[in-house]
């Protein structure tokens, strides 16, 4: 019996830590959530996760931050920015098509961007990134005290 109750705990336990857990996020109407990349990152200073665009399993979209970070009601897009800013691309996904970055498809990339519709979150500044766009939104009544899967760690 004690076999199996250490056994029922080490699975709870191990899929706690493979799904993540609930974090303050915002749940865009997009279909994505906007939250912190993973609760410790070891790749970046003082261990701190970027705020990036993430699916409901709490898998990001990005690999780390964009700037900028537009989202609106059917999309998202902006400037993901990688640790080399030579690797930088520019990209948007819709839950209709996906991840569509412009250097491998600029015709649907700028179709995406021009059916996007208005930023939410930007305060009529075009010029912002995903941390700002995060802050703005939780700050509305709609948009506050939501949580999503956010994952432990991301190297």
């Amino acid at each position: 019996m004690p076999v199996l109750a250490i056994g029922v705990i080490a699975t709870v336990l191990s899929f706690r830590v493979y799904w993540g857990l609930p974090t303050h996020c915002v749940q865009l109407p997009n279909g994505l959530n906007i939250g912190r990349q993973a609760l410790i990152d070891l790749s970046k200073p003082y261990f701190r996760p970027d705020i990036v665009p993430k699916f409901d399993n709490g898998q990001s979209l990005l690999p780390g931050d964009a700037w900028p970070f537009f989202s609106t009601e059917t999309t998202v897009h902006g400037l993901a920015e990688e640790t080399d800013p030579q690797d930088d691309f520019w990209f948007a996904w819709r839950k209709d098509t996906g991840l569509v970055l412009k250097a491998e498809n600029p015709a649907l990339y700028e179709n995406l961007i021009s059916e996007a519709g208005a930023p939410m979150g930007n305060k009529g500044i075009n010029v912002v990134d995903s941390h700002i766009v995060l802050m703005e939104l939780q700050r509305q009544p709609e948009y506050a005290n939501q949580t999503c899967r956010t994952r432990w760690v991301t190297r």
